[in-house]
């Protein structure tokens, strides 16, 4: 018995119970998708998931086998509501309820929020991510965050950050969600996971790994071209194609989010971006690494005697605040062709830039004067770079016309550079390669007519970059050679 006991995956489909979708109370027999993360989680966990794949029961299921078996076991579960929680401390509930007599360890008091196994000195405790007065002072064996992508962003990290603090390097944090748009905590933990940034293993699950995703076919069967590769690649049969039109009927670009059949697109949403999904979806094909020289992307060489621009957006350089953007495009082929970003000091950057300029054919640079953008425009005016772009405008009072170094960015003209962008990837005229570009605009949304939002956990800067190389590119003259010879000499310096 004790063997068994150990072995979870024996324990869990004999001896714990859930309701079926025909309301039937039946053994938890696992999916394929439940028994592939038990099997491989590690002590720190994220999964993103399609719908009601059942990873939130099978965390429970995992956990529950450790509150059952061990001793001095504390485990939390929070979602982004009371109901949930309250929902998946049921499934505890019901996986005692039903263990044979002898193997049910003592509960001497439960609630609809905590259950105390006092044999074992075992206990449970659920809140919600929306409560005042989470409970976090105590060490914690075993963490479930459940629909973290749905948790309120600005209490979000705060709360993640003080319920991780209480769980032990031996102990199991598991966060899962579906996802919901680009920015946010979840996507951040997900996307620093992947990129091996946190110590964390990452789940994904697209929707065909639940079997029940299947549909009769009622007609005579034809795969679409999309269809037949998705079948060759995932080894998908008609019936799930079926369901996959199904939901496509309903759900329409909401579909990618809610059953996402990739980790890239499934973050994308018609309802608060920009950037229509399609047009992203559109680009995925071109992304690439580039070539990296330190702060420097560069995705296609300097060819001799074209003409580039340079759009620069400036930041103050902190390690988590903004980044310093410099986006460089090929006015000829409107070919976003290396990137400058980071956080770098304004009179570093300033460095950087000049440098960078010189290397692309003495390109155009129009900096963003607001604020450290003032910064970086004098030192390119006291080393006399040749090319940087001035504003003109109107005095009403002299009645004359001003010039001034810099891309004003305001109210008036920031809508056409963001409109001027998403119109150059809608006609698929701006050639990117760049990932990067994608998260960024997918994560801005139209706050009224006007004014474009960025939410507070994501970044605009290589956005704005490119769009003020964009609007330099709209004004300059589009010529095959530079004639007059390069005075400057381009001095290699770390980017």
């Amino acid at each position: 018995m004790v063997d068994e006991l150990r072995d979870r995956l024996y324990y869990i489909p004999k001896y714990l119970k859930v309701i079926d979708k025909d309301s039937n109370l039946v053994p938890m027999l696992l999916y394929p998708c439940q028994e592939h993360y038990i099997k491989n989680r590690g002590d720190r966990n994220i999964i993103l998931k399609a719908r009601q794949m059942g990873m939130s029961t099978a965390i429970a299921a995992d956990n529950a086998f450790d509150i059952f078996t061990l001793m001095f076991q504390r485990m939390c579960i929070i979602t982004h509501d009371t109901e949930t929680s309250e929902f998946l401390l049921s499934n505890i509930h019901r996986f005692h309820r039903n263990l044979p007599k002898d193997m049910q360890p003592e509960i001497d008091w439960s609630s609809s929020s905590r259950i105390r196994l006092p044999q074992l000195d075992n206990y449970i405790y659920i809140d919600s991510a929306k409560s005042d007065s989470i409970g976090v002072g105590h060490t914690l064996n075993r963490v479930h965050l459940s629909e973290v992508a749905r948790w309120y962003d600005k209490k979000a990290r705060m709360l993640f950050a003080e319920i991780s603090q209480t769980v032990p390097l031996s102990g199991r944090i598991t966060v899962e969600s579906t996802p919901r748009g680009r920015a946010g905590l979840f996507y951040e933990l997900y996307s620093s996971g992947k990129k091996g940034e946190i110590p964390y293993k990452v789940f994904f699950y697209p929707w065909w790994w639940d079997p029940n995703y299947r549909l009769p076919l009622e007609n005579k069967f034809e795969a679409t071209k999309e269809e037949k590769l998705l079948m060759e690649i995932y080894h998908l049969v008609p019936e799930q194609i079926a369901f996959r039109r199904l939901k496509q009927a309903e759900l329409g670009d909401l579909f990618y989010q809610e059953y996402p059949e990739n980790d890239l697109d499934c973050w994308l949403s018609s309802e608060i971006a920009i950037l229509d999904p399609s047009i992203i979806r559109s680009y995925y094909p071109r992304i690439q690494e580039g070539k990296q020289e330190g702060n420097l992307t560069i995705w296609k060489d300097v060819v001799g005697g074209r003409k580039y621009v340079i759009g620069v957006d400036t930041a103050a350089g902190y390690e988590r605040g903004d980044y310093s953007v410099a986006s460089v495009i090929d006015i000829r082929t409107l070919e976003y062709v290396a990137r400058l970003r980071g956080h770098i000091p304004p009179d570093l950057f300033a460095e950087q830039l000049y440098n960078l300029g010189v290397r692309y054919n003495m390109a155009e640079i129009g900096v963003e004067r607001q604020a450290h953008g003032h910064t970086v425009l004098r030192i390119l005016l006291e080393k006399d770079y040749p090319h940087i772009y001035y504003h003109l405008d109107y005095d009403d009072i002299k009645k004359s016309n001003t010039s001034e170094p810099g891309w004003k960015t305001s109210m008036k003209t920031k809508p056409t550079m963001v409109t001027d962008l998403v119109a150059a990837m809608r006609a698929n005229d701006l050639i990117s390669y760049s990932q990067n570009l994608l998260d960024e605009g997918s994560a801005l949304s139209w706050e009224g007519q006007q004014k474009v939002y960025c939410p507070p956990s994501a970044y605009d800067d290589e956005w704005d970059a490119l769009s003020i190389a964009l609007q330099l590119r709209e004004q300059t003259p589009i010529i095959e050679d530079i004639k007059a010879p390069h005075v400057f000499s381009y001095a290699k310096t770390i980017f």
